[in-house]
């Protein structure tokens, strides 16, 4: 059910699949995205499963492979690029393996399945800073070929950003709802994809004890070297070319990893936009205790 049931303020296409109360990417497998939003209120979770839980575009993937890894005592990649985001996939032939499952969502937290707050699962919130955030969503959203893309400018996806969001919704009401939700799930770790960047073997470090795991500081090291950018974006592309090759993407995109640095934004953003994503973050913001880091 793939459509273009609106239009931002220049005219652009937004295609989406209509969950009613949010904007889904269009998937193959999805018929009805509202009975969606149900099933997986009602997905029967296990104890010892996991979610990992994102905006877009905040370091999901990467952050996936780190889990894996710690989970499966192993240095070994997930064995496809391709995550099974419990919105757009058919809940049904879930795999359900013998071990603790990694659950993957860009949902917010009431979203969830009912039984991640019954059975205190386990969740890790991956966050980046809104300005290399909405820059990396662009490029994917405006570069692909193999999905419906949308067609404006950088400088109408910003509008539309600041306005009412893209797929998953407002960024500022995503972030803001998953950190209020600690009162009521004290299981969530919040990752920040800079210090990720910055200091990866403290950071996995800490999802490990987190996670109860204690893989110790020497698979934490080797985990980090791993997943480091380059070498993820080596071993990871060749495996599906046909999603993640040249074809798939408009020609001078850089693809599904783009260059995985933080500040790439002040090669987009101009003096202006800059400014009023400041005050806007600065007034919606005010509460958050939340690290953020823009350079």
């Amino acid at each position: 059910m793939i459509r273009a049931v609106l239009k931002d303020r220049h005219g652009n296409d937004l295609y989406f699949g209509n969950a009613g109360e949010i904007w889904i990417p269009p998937s193959p497998h999805i018929e009805d995205y509202r009975e969606q939003l149900k099933k997986i209120r009602h997905l029967e979770l296990r104890d010892g499963d996991f979610i990992l839980a994102s905006f877009p575009r905040s370091g999901t993937f990467w952050h996936h492979q780190i889990l894996y890894m710690l989970l499966h005592n192993t240095t070994d990649y997930l064995g496809r690029l391709e995550q099974d985001h419990l919105e757009w996939i058919e809940l049904e032939k879930l795999p359900r393996p013998g071990g603790a499952q990694i659950c993957v969502t860009h949902l917010k937290y009431h979203n969830l399945p009912q039984q991640a707050r019954e059975k205190k699962v386990k969740v890790i919130y991956c966050y980046r800073n809104p300005k290399d955030c909405w820059v990396s969503f662009y490029n994917i959203a405006n570069g692909t070929r193999f999905r419906p893309s949308y067609d404006g400018t950088w400088s109408h996806f910003f509008e539309l950003m600041m306005d009412t969001g893209y797929w998953f919704g407002d960024w500022f009401d995503h972030v803001l709802e998953w950190e209020k939700a600690k009162s009521d799930h004290p299981d969530i770790f919040f990752s920040s994809y800079e210090l990720m960047k910055r200091d990866p073997v403290g950071q996995i470090m800490k999802i490990d004890h987190f996670l109860g795991l204690n893989r110790g500081r020497q698979l934490c090291e080797q985990i980090a070297e791993a997943c480091e950018f380059s070498k993820l974006k080596a071993a990871k592309e060749p495996q599906n070319p046909e999603l993640h090759g040249q074809k798939a993407w408009k020609k001078g995109n850089a693809g599904y990893f783009r260059k995985g640095e933080i500040a790439d934004w002040k090669n987009w953003f101009t003096v202006a936009q800059s400014e009023q994503l400041d005050a806007v973050f600065k007034k919606r913001m005010l509460e958050s205790k939340l690290p953020f880091f823009f350079e």
